[in-house]
């Protein structure tokens, strides 16, 4: 699951727009796998997560792994491939996890007009459900690790792929195994951070994603004892619902900033005309500025970066056309600011609604997650790799406003950095999560080195 926000909708920094290219075999074999795992229809319910990772592991074994550093985990319909690649001996590094996810959300033949679980090219594009999310993250990652073993490569630590199967719905598998690896250093994430190419000379750029919101999930629901729709009264339990959510939508959360915000102002501010540029690079200056931030909370894609957002989501009410309703829920989703707590949000919930006859019950079990401190090898290795793929572009942080398994692992005490291999360009919506998610060819071509130059960077020898 994708969000790309302040990073990737503006980040414009100057250089050329050049990059390297794979060899020939390495983009013959990834097309071939390609439409393999894009066949499996790895959505909730159809039970294909295992048998794509049964053949990611077959993949893995001709390339020269052994079976006993291969584990498929399996949890209910669904699974987790964890495959370790060992590093020299002696070395006490602790190991790095590169993670993906293998499942993807359902897709319709119908309203596609094609089938989605089948790979397509046509007009330079690559259709298929998942061919961005996160199905090429799983393929970069898996490709990389079986030509690094091909070559004899011996990393200066043990790499662990993660590739989870559930990360769409209910992220039980990234659960599962970020609470059995928890010695690791540092977790890679395929399905965050990228890269834009702006075109027109402009320089490309790329962003790391480093803190994602708390996703939660509230029911509030009015209730009383009903009676005949001839006999209406005050007490009326779809309008009290009403009257509370109408006062959800006037309140805005306070704002709220970090290191990231501000790093992601200092790089944003430069591309940016006019009153909104001049704005942020006074907040960056002087953080919490007033006026400020009143001209950029004017732009809500700089508003509901800086803040909790709560919204309403869904409706639920009465049982007879002829019955005054005994019930009303509405289910609110909120994106939680990093360092709030799901309680908090609740608590504000209450204050605001201002009806102590509401009920409001958390849903599910929300993660809570800090930021995490980019490792300085990784920064140096991205560098490297950028080096090659986009010269002169300066990796720089973000924040997600949606949310991926990198949550599970942070929460587990192991940072996560979103260094996704894509990298985007105007004028083309790649569409994920809806109809005809598709991929440039010629994006897909040239990101298959990402993750095998960056685990060279990253755990080669100096």
């Amino acid at each position: 699951m994708r969000v790309f926000s302040v990073a990737l909708a503006v980040f414009a920094l100057l250089a050329s727009n050049s990059f390297a290219q794979p060899a020939a075999p390495v983009k013959a074999e990834a097309r071939a796998m390609f439409e393999k795992i894009i066949a499996f229809p790895t959505v909730q319910g159809r039970g294909a997560v295992p048998a794509m990772a049964e053949y990611l592991s077959a993949e893995l074994r001709k390339a020269g792994f052994k079976p006993a550093e291969i584990e498929i985990r399996p949890l209910g319909e669904t699974a987790a491939l964890i495959v370790r690649y060992p590093g020299a001996k002696g070395l006490k590094k602790r190991p790095v996890l590169f993670l993906a996810h293998m499942d993807v959300v359902d897709a319709s033949e119908k309203d596609w007009g094609r089938d989605p679980f089948v790979l397509t090219e046509h007009e330079g594009m690559l259709y298929g459900r998942g061919v961005v999310d996160n199905k090429y993250g799983v393929l970069t990652i898996t490709q990389a690790f079986m030509r690094l073993r091909r070559e004899g490569f011996t990393p200066d630590r043990d790499l662990i792929l993660v590739f989870t199967g559930d990360e769409e719905t209910t992220g039980a598998t990234a659960r599962m195994v970020a609470a059995s690896l928890t010695d690791a250093a540092y977790a890679i994430n395929s399905d965050a951070g990228g890269g834009f190419r702006p075109g027109g000379g402009a320089r490309p750029s790329y962003s790391t994603q480093v803190a994602e919101k708390t996703y939660a999930t509230f029911e509030i629901t009015a209730r009383n004892s009903g009676g005949h729709s001839s006999a209406p009264r005050a007490d009326n339990a779809i309008y009290d619902l009403a009257a509370a959510l109408q006062k959800l939508a006037a309140y805005r959360f306070p704002a709220k900033w970090n290191s990231v915000t501000l790093a992601s102002f200092a790089a944003t501010a430069p591309t940016l005309d006019g009153e909104v540029a001049a704005a942020m690079k006074r907040f960056v200056a002087n953080p919490g500025d007033a006026e400020a931030l009143a001209v950029l909370d004017a732009q809500d894609w700089i508003s509901n970066e800086m803040r909790t957002t709560c919204v309403a989501t869904l409706l639920k009410a009465g049982h007879a056309e002829n019955a005054l309703p005994v019930a009303a829920t509405a289910t609110v989703n909120c994106r939680i600011f990093p360092g709030e707590t799901v309680a908090e949000v609740k608590a504000t919930l209450a204050n605001v609604m201002a009806d102590d006859r509401l009920e409001i019950v958390l849903t599910g079990e929300p993660i809570e997650s800090d930021v995490s401190e980019t490792p300085a090898k990784v920064t140096a290795a991205l560098k490297a790799v950028l080096a090659v793929r986009a010269p002169g572009t300066t990796p720089v942080p973000y924040m997600e406003a949606g949310a991926t398994d990198g949550l599970y692992f942070r929460a587990a005490g192991i940072p996560t950095i979103g260094v996704g291999p894509l990298f985007f360009i105007p004028g083309v919506d790649f569409n994920y999560h809806g109809n005809n998610e598709r991929l440039p060819l010629a994006v897909f071509d040239e990101g298959l080195d990402h993750y095998y130059l960056l685990i060279k960077a990253l755990a080669g020898k100096r």
